[in-house]
Formats: structure tokens, C-alpha cells, sequence
């Protein structure tokens, strides 16, 4: 889906660049100062480039994609796509993050009181904070231009995402999934249905 957006999304390259260099960014100082997520490092997931695994800063694009396609499409008003799209990567890390600590790709150092399923919540203050900044910084620097052919399928690609986390989880984070999910279907259906409707 992501490659073959390109026709329908002008500004694609130009996303993936802002999206992914800020990703890895945010993902060397935190390995280094602790900041923004709280301290861990990668261990079982590499190749990796000044202790980041290269793959993550594939992988805040591609949710980036699913989450701002998303976000585009149930609003119009550039501070309620920016905002929503942050929080849908937050609702998706309630996925990821148990996942691939479970899997011991990356191990986190830092505990707080109120965590989820041991992930420190300042892990999630950090995804939003560094998924505003890019999603900001792409619309304040392009005039994005996504066709209504591409924008219908980012909800149904979002849940999907959140869908196959919950199925494919190993069983001891499975729950975290699923809670996950049903947030996500919470929170994106009525809107999504809403918005059909809108347009008939």
C-alpha cells in the first residue's frame, strides 16, 4: 500500500524523509540521554547504527503512513489531523511496544508506577511528542495533496495494522493487543462512519 501510493500522495517522498530522520533522531538521543521515551536499549533487533536498530526508522513511517492517512481523512483542520494522527501512533505503540519487548528487541531500563504491561508511560509521552513533531513538520513544510482514492483506505489499513498485532502477539502480551484494538475501533469507527455518511 505504501509504495503504491505514490501516485495518490505527491508529497510521499518528501513524508517518508521527514518522518524517518526524525525517528532516528529521537531514537539515538533517547538510547543516549534517556529522552524523550526514558532509558532502553536494543538488543535482539538489528542491523543496527549508533545503537538503533535500523528498522525503527522504517517503522515510524509506516505507521506514520497508516496513522496521518488515517487522521487526513476524518479531519480537515491541519491542529485536528496533526493531534489525532499523534494519538493513533500512541493507541498503535500500546501494540508494538509489548510486542517487541517481549521479543527482546529493545529492553527498557526505566520503571515507573503507572506503566502498560510493564512500559514505562513516559514511552508514550515520547511517541506523541516525536509523532507531532514530524506530522507538524511535514504539513509546515508541504502542501499535501492525497487523493480521496488513497485517504478511504487509511481507517480499514489502520485497524487491520491493530488487528493483526492482536492476533499474531505472543501469548503473554496478547491482552495488551487486544485492549488496543478495541480502543482503536472506539475511537476510529464512529468517526469513520460518520465521515461515509458525510460524503453520500
Amino acid at each position: 500500500m505504501f509504495v503504491a501510493s505514490h501516485r495518490l500522495w505527491k508529497d510521499l517522498p518528501r513524508f517518508f524523509i521527514i518522518s524517518s530522520s526524525v525517528g532516528f533522531f529521537a531514537e539515538v538521543i533517547g538510547t543516549n540521554v534517556c529522552a524523550p521515551f526514558g532509558c532502553y536499549y536494543y538488543e535482539n533487533l538489528k542491523p543496527q547504527i549508533f545503537g538503533v536498530a535500523l528498522f525503527v526508522p522504517i517503522a515510524w513511517t509506516i505507521f506514520g503512513f497508516i496513522s496521518y492517512l488515517t487522521a487526513h481523512y476524518l479531519f480537515k483542520d491541519k491542529p485536528g489531523k496533526i493531534v489525532f494522527a499523534s494519538i493513533l501512533m500512541v493507541i498503535m505503540d500500546l501494540s508494538v511496544d509489548p510486542i517487541m519487548t517481549s521479543w527482546r528487541a529493545w529492553v527498557w531500563e526505566t520503571t515507573t508506577e503507572i506503566n502498560w504491561f510493564g512500559i514505562p508511560w513516559t514511552n508514550y509521552l515520547g511517541w506523541f511528542v516525536v509523532s507531532l513533531t514530524f506530522f507538524y513538520l511535514y504539513e509546515r513544510f508541504s502542501s499535501p495533496q492525497i487523493e480521496n482514492e488513497l485517504l478511504k483506505f487509511g481507517p480499514p489499513a489502520y485497524l487491520l495494522e491493530m488487528f493483526t498485532f492482536a492476533v499474531y502477539a505472543p501469548t503473554g502480551v496478547k491482552i495488551s493487543t487486544i485492549i488496543a484494538f478495541v480502543i482503536s475501533i472506539v475511537i476510529i469507527l464512529p468517526m469513520y462512519f460518520w465521515r461515509i455518511r458525510v460524503q453520500i
